[in-house]
């Protein structure tokens, strides 16, 4: 009986291994993903900005921009401050330094007298998305800026979704 139990577990194991997912395929879904979420972003190029903003019509300010960017991915909140902070939780990862960004990670910056004022999205050949009050609209900066966003740079977040 015992030995039955045992060629059943083991059968059904073989069969739900045989199913899954290859790991290339799941690679391929994280990918997706971010070509999903830059498009979305980049579709709001221009929008104009708006504090308090998280719509295409109404405008966006930074983290209204990423919170409706990612809707269809996670739930963000609306604060700069309160994105950054989700590296704590399980499953979201820190990044200190911009050498190890990747397509998709929120991008923080010190632009007020709190530790993060400012949140963008990376999209890669180091710019990333965001909604500028000094542009007054959707755009695209450089993390490397050296006169702005350059030295006050703080670090990203990589969320559970996009990670590999």
């Amino acid at each position: 009986m015992m030995r039955g139990k045992a060629l059943v577990a083991l059968t059904t194991a073989c069969v739900a291994f045989s199913l899954a997912a290859p790991a290339g395929d799941a690679h391929a879904g994280v990918r997706d993903r971010k070509h999903h979420l830059i498009k979305r972003a980049k579709s709001q190029l221009g929008t104009r900005y708006r504090y308090g903003g998280e719509t295409p019509r109404r405008g966006f300010d930074c983290s209204g921009f990423t919170r409706w960017t990612f809707r269809e991915v996670t739930r963000l909140p609306h604060s700069s401050m309160k994105q950054y902070r989700l590296a704590r939780k399980p499953g979201y990862k820190r990044i200190n330094k911009r050498a190890g960004l990747r397509r998709g990670d929120l991008v923080f910056f010190k632009t007020t007298s709190a530790k993060v004022g400012h949140v963008g999205m990376y999209i890669g050949r180091k710019k990333f998305i965001h909604a500028s009050s000094g542009a007054d609209k959707v755009t695209i900066s450089s993390v490397y800026d050296r006169y702005y966003y350059g030295p006050r740079f703080r670090g990203a977040v990589r969320v559970p979704k996009l990670r590999r």
